[in-house]
This record gives C-alpha cells, sequence and structure tokens, in this order.
C-alpha cells in the first residue's frame, strides 16, 4: 500500500471521526467524538480565545513590530474558527448548534476588526465589542453542560448524574479563569493611553476580583485529588505576582510585554488546571 493510499485513508478516517454520532461508552453519552468534558473544556477555551485576539490586537497597537505577537493573532483566529467547527460538528442539541451558529455571526464582524494593521479606530472598536462575543461564547459552553445533563438524564443513578453536572461546572469555573487571566491583560491595555477611561478601570478591577474569588472556590473544590492540587498550586503561584504587584496593575506599573507574557503565563497554569478536572473519575 503506497503512501497516497494511506494517507486517503487517515483522512477518511478523521473525517468519519469529526461527524460521528454520539456514542455509549460504558453506558455514558458522548459528545460526537469527544466526552462531555472535553466538550465542556473546548467550549471553555473559545472563550478564552475572544480574549486573547481581543489582547494581542490592542497591545499590537502599541507594539506592531513584535513578530511572535503577529503569529499568535494569526493562530488564535485559525484555531477559534477550527475548534467552532468541531463543536458544531459533534453537537447532537438544536439549541447548542443555534448558539454555534450565533457566534459564528459575530466572529465574520469581530474577526473584520481585528485583520490588518492595528489602528486606533477599530482598537476603541474591539474594546467595545468583545464582551458580546465573549458571552455568545459562554453561551454555548452553558449549552454543553445543558446537553450533558439532559444525556445524562437516561441514567438510573440519579446521584452519579448530579455528581457529573457538578463536575462539569468545575470544569467550566476552572476554564473560566484562563479568559479571565487573557481579559485582565486586555483591559490592562485599555486602561492606558488614548483607550483609558473610568469603564476600562472599573472593568480591570472587576476581572481582578473575579480572578481572586474563583481561586477561593477551587481551593474547596470536592473534586481536588492530588494532581489537581498539584497543578492548582503552581497556577496560585503565578497569581501571586499579580496580588503582590496589585497598585502595580492599576497604575500601569507592567511593561506591556510583562503584561501579555505574565497572562499568557496565568493562561498555561490554568489550562493545567482544567484538563485535570476534565480528566477527574467519578
Amino acid at each position: 500500500m503506497n503512501k497516497t493510499t494511506l494517507f486517503k485513508i487517515f483522512a477518511l478516517t478523521c473525517t468519519v471521526l469529526l461527524f460521528a454520532k454520539p456514542m455509549n461508552v460504558n453506558g455514558q453519552s458522548k459528545y460526537g467524538m469527544l466526552t462531555f468534558n472535553k466538550a465542556v473544556n473546548i467550549s471553555g477555551k473559545q472563550r478564552m480565545l475572544t480574549q486573547k485576539l481581543a489582547k494581542t490586537y490592542l497591545y499590537l497597537l502599541g507594539n506592531p513590530t513584535d513578530a511572535k505577537a503577529k503569529r499568535e493573532l494569526l493562530t488564535t483566529k485559525i484555531i477559534f474558527e477550527k475548534q467552532n467547527k468541531i463543536l458544531g460538528a459533534n453537537s447532537q442539541s438544536q439549541l447548542t448548534k443555534n448558539l454555534i451558529s450565533k457566534v459564528n455571526k459575530t466572529w465574520g464582524k469581530f474577526k473584520s476588526l481585528i485583520e490588518g494593521v492595528p489602528n486606533l479606530k477599530n482598537a476603541k472598536e474591539v474594546v467595545a465589542t468583545n464582551s458580546i462575543l465573549l458571552k455568545e461564547t459562554n453561551d454555548v459552553v452553558e449549552a454543553v453542560i445543558l446537553e450533558s445533563k439532559n444525556a445524562n438524564n437516561a441514567s438510573s443513578d440519579d446521584s452519579l448524574s448530579e455528581e457529573d453536572v457538578e463536575l462539569k461546572q468545575t470544569i467550566n469555573k476552572a476554564g473560566k479563569q484562563r479568559m479571565l487571566s487573557q481579559r485582565l491583560a486586555l483591559y490592562y491595555f485599555a486602561n492606558s493611553g488614548s483607550l483609558k477611561d473610568k469603564n476600562n478601570e472599573a472593568r480591570l478591577r472587576g476581572v481582578y476580583s473575579n480572578i481572586d474569588d474563583a481561586i477561593t472556590d477551587l481551593l474547596i473544590s470536592n473534586f481536588n485529588n492530588a494532581k489537581v492540587e498539584e497543578v492548582l498550586g503552581a497556577a496560585m503561584a503565578k497569581w501571586e505576582v499579580v496580588r503582590n504587584n496589585e497598585e502595580k496593575l492599576f497604575k500601569n506599573g507592567f511593561t506591556p510585554k510583562e503584561m501579555y507574557k505574565l497572562s499568557n503565563d496565568l493562561t498555561k497554569a490554568f489550562n493545567k488546571v482544567t484538563i485535570s478536572y476534565e480528566k477527574v473519575k467519578l
């Protein structure tokens, strides 16, 4: 069998998996080719990517020659679009599909803002509208969790079903920390220069409080095991860098490069926490 034939077989297999119908493994329904835990994680990543795109655009407004940031903007756009297709192709819920279609419609407008050379006019529009796309992607996460709950209603073990939904809510909460890590930098940049105003400062302070409060909730989660506690501790250590420099945060004491890197480091740390919750076995 030649390489061309092998490649065709591989491509066909991937296509079948992508559009697969929900399966049952050990009596548990799946979100197409994904577990529901994975679907909650991926849909949650979409929220984070909206904020990463907006943050990177604002960063490039003042740092237009940063080649790495330019690449991140491009790759993040590609990943966002691919993951939205995967979520839509694997869902069996009309509600979820409708909400993903709504995201795609808003995404088209948002994408046009962040393409091309960054400029102040588009930057102001990005700050004004990024939360719309964020809300719509969050609605998709909630729909995926509801889809999981409905799938589990067929189970005869009500206590297991309730615990499973609680776990997905915990995955969701951990995933939000990734998004908030990017949103923190977004409004740090929006709280400086020509974009600075009282609303952007208030949003920055709100994001700071939301991250801090959610860490407390995660610390007392019923799903914490040795692995979760290890990666959660590492994420908290990253967060302490921000907490110990609170005044610096609100008075633009970090350089743009420092804040850009700090937000990515926080996101990576909380991504490990989210994945650890995703892998918890009930």
